[in-house]
C-alpha cells in the first residue's frame, strides 16, 4: 500500500500535556515547558481553558477563555520577563520615577488613547504597555474596560475605540 505525502499541519500552536508542575506547549515544531511557578496565571485554571490557545500573530499567544496574552519570546526566554512588579495587581497607586508636573494630563490621555490604535487586534483589544496612571484615567473616563487584570492587553469601549480612531487621525494623520 502506498501513502501520499503528509499534508501541512493544521495547528501551529497546541497544548500537548499538562502536569501538576506546568504544561507543554507545541509552537510550530518546537515544544516548550511552561512551569506554573513562572506562569502563575495558569496554575488554578481549568484544563479546558488552558487547552484553548490561539496564535493571533506570529509573535503572540492568546488564551481567550482566560484573557491571557503572552509574547512567544517570553515563553522561550521567561528569565527576560520577570514577574517583578506587583503594584498593579495589589491595586496600589502607581508612581512613575519622574512625574510629569507641567504636562497636560488630558492631552497625554488623548495621545495614549490615539496610540492604542497601533496595537489594536481582535477588534477592540490593544496592548497595555502604557503608564498605569494613564490607563486608570482612561478607564475612569469610560474609554477602557478595567485595565487592572492579569492580561497584557486592554479592551476599549465603543466610545473609546471611536475616540481613539478619531484622535489618531487628528494627531498623527497626514495633513
Amino acid at each position: 500500500m502506498t501513502f501520499a505525502a503528509r499534508g501541512a499541519g493544521t495547528s501551529v500552536v497546541e497544548v500537548t500535556n499538562i502536569s501538576q508542575h506546568g504544561f507543554w506547549l507545541l509552537i510550530d515544531d518546537q515544544e516548550v515547558f511552561l512551569p506554573f511557578e513562572t506562569f502563575p496565571w495558569f496554575k488554578d485554571a481549568p484544563v479546558g481553558k488552558i487547552l484553548h490557545v490561539e496564535l493571533p500573530s506570529a509573535h503572540h499567544l492568546y488564551w481567550p477563555d482566560l484573557d491571557i496574552d503572552l509574547e512567544i519570546e517570553s515563553v522561550y526566554h521567561p528569565e527576560r520577563y520577570p514577574l517583578a512588579s506587583t503594584v498593579h495587581e495589589a491595586r496600589e497607586g502607581y508612581a512613575a520615577s519622574e512625574q510629569v508636573v507641567d504636562g497636560d494630563r488630558d492631552l497625554i490621555d488623548d495621545c495614549v488613547l490615539a496610540l492604542l490604535q497601533l496595537t489594536l487586534h481582535q477588534g477592540a483589544r490593544a496592548w497595555k504597555g502604557f503608564d498605569y496612571e494613564v490607563m486608570d484615567r482612561l478607564f475612569k473616563k469610560g474609554f477602557l474596560l478595567d485595565p487592572r487584570n492579569r492580561a497584557k492587553s486592554i479592551v476599549l469601549t465603543e466610545e473609546g475605540l471611536a475616540r481613539s480612531e478619531r484622535l489618531f487621525g487628528e494627531l498623527f494623520g497626514k495633513k
